[in-house]
C-alpha cells in the first residue's frame, strides 16, 4: 500500500477530471460537493472566506477529497464543510478505516495549523449513500472532538418497484385530490431541461419564495450558470395551462441514485386548483421519471429549522411519501478543549 498524501486547494478551479473519476466511485458524493458547482459563486461574493480544499492521494490515486473554506467570523477564523452548499465531508471510495483514519489526521492537522476556533461538517442524509452505508467518517469525527449539533429533518422518498407505483407512496386523500387533479383536462405536466422552460418558471418560484419573505438560494443568471456546466443534472417538472406556468419542480441529480426536489413552487393560481393538489400531480410525475431513470431517491429537503420542526411541511411532504432522515451537522469548539 503506498503512502497518503495531503493536497490542499485554494479554488474551485480545479482538478475536475479526477474528481469527476473519484465521484464515478464514491458511495457518498452529491452535485454540491464538486468544486465545478462551488464555482458558480462569484470570487468576490465571499470577500471573508478562502476555499480550503483536501485532496487525499495514494501514489498517484486519488481516493478523497473533502471540500470547505476558511471563514472569518468575530469569534475568529471558522472551518466550515460545506461552504455555500449543502453537503460536506470526506467523499471517499471503498476504503478502509485505516485510510479514513489518516486522511481525516491529516486534515485536521492542517486545520489546527490554521488556528481555527470552530469547525462544522455537515453531511448528507443517509439515502446518499445507500445501498454502500459507511459511518466511518462520523466515528472519525467523534474522535476528533466533534458533536452532533442542531440535525435538519430531511424526508427522502424511496423508488422502488410496485405494481401499483406510485399510488402507494400517496396517503389517500393526496391520492384522491391528486387523481381530481389529473381529469382535469385543461392541465397538462411538462419535462423539460430547456434554459427558456426555467426561465418561465422562474417568476412562479419568485412569487412562492416572496409569500414566505425570502428568495430563492439561486439567482436566475446562477441557475443559468449552472445548467451551463451540468446540463444533465438539471430537470423540470412543470403544470400548464393554456402554456401558463402554475406551478413546477425543479430538480438537481445530486448523486448517482438521488433526484433533489431543489424548488417545488406553486402560484396563487395553481393553488386554486383542487386546492393546490397541483404539487401532488408533479411530484407524482417526478417519481414516475426518477424509477424510469433508475434513481433510488428522491430528496424533499429540509423540514426544519435548527430543532423547531414545520410540522405544516413535514405533514405535506409525508402525505408524498416522505421517509425522515437526518442532515447531520458535526460542529468542534476550540472553546471545549481549553482548561
Amino acid at each position: 500500500m503506498s503512502e497518503i498524501s495531503l493536497e490542499i486547494l485554494n479554488s474551485n478551479q480545479i482538478c475536475y477530471d479526477e474528481i469527476d473519476n473519484l465521484f464515478g466511485s464514491a458511495s457518498n458524493e452529491t452535485l454540491f460537493h464538486h468544486p465545478k458547482f462551488l464555482s458558480y459563486h462569484a470570487n468576490e461574493k465571499f470577500p471573508h472566506a478562502n476555499w480550503r480544499h483536501y485532496l487525499f492521494r495514494e501514489g498517484s490515486r486519488l481516493i478523497g477529497y473533502l471540500p470547505g473554506a476558511l471563514v472569518k467570523e468575530d469569534s475568529g477564523c471558522i472551518y466550515k464543510s460545506p461552504f455555500a452548499s449543502s453537503f460536506g465531508g470526506l467523499v471517499h471510495g471503498n476504503l478502509s478505516f485505516s485510510q479514513i483514519d489518516i486522511c481525516l489526521e491529516m486534515w485536521w492537522n492542517d486545520l489546527h495549523q490554521q488556528n481555527i476556533q470552530r469547525a462544522e461538517v455537515v453531511l448528507a442524509p443517509l439515502p446518499y449513500s445507500s445501498p454502500n452505508f459507511c459511518e466511518g467518517v462520523e466515528f472519525k469525527l467523534n474522535q476528533l472532538g466533534f458533536k452532533l449539533e442542531e440535525p435538519e429533518l430531511c424526508l427522502t422518498v424511496p423508488m422502488t418497484e410496485h405494481p401499483e407505483f406510485p399510488r402507494q407512496l400517496f396517503r389517500d386523500k393526496a391520492w384522491r385530490y391528486l387523481k381530481q387533479a389529473r381529469r382535469q383536462n385543461l392541465i397538462t405536466i411538462i419535462y423539460t431541461q430547456e434554459i427558456n422552460d426555467i426561465k418561465r418558471f422562474y417568476p412562479v418560484l419568485i412569487e412562492n419564495k416572496k409569500k414566505h419573505g425570502v428568495l430563492p438560494t439561486h439567482s436566475l443568471e446562477e441557475l443559468m450558470y449552472l445548467h451551463e456546466l451540468f446540463p444533465h443534472a438539471l430537470h423540470l417538472f412543470l403544470a400548464t395551462i393554456d402554456e401558463n406556468v402554475m406551478a413546477g419542480i425543479l430538480a438537481f441529480k445530486s448523486s448517482q441514485r438521488v433526484l433533489t426536489s431543489f424548488y417545488p413552487a406553486i402560484n396563487e393560481e395553481g393553488r386554486k386548483i383542487q386546492g393546490g393538489y397541483l404539487m401532488n400531480l408533479l411530484f407524482a410525475e417526478l417519481y414516475c421519471w426518477s424509477l424510469s431513470q433508475s434513481i433510488a431517491w428522491v430528496d424533499l429537503g429540509s423540514s426544519s429549522f435548527g430543532l423547531e420542526a414545520h410540522k405544516t411541511l413535514i405533514n405535506f411532504k409525508e402525505t408524498c411519501g416522505g421517509r425522515k432522515f437526518l442532515r447531520r451537522r458535526y460542529v468542534w469548539h476550540r472553546n471545549n478543549f481549553q482548561n
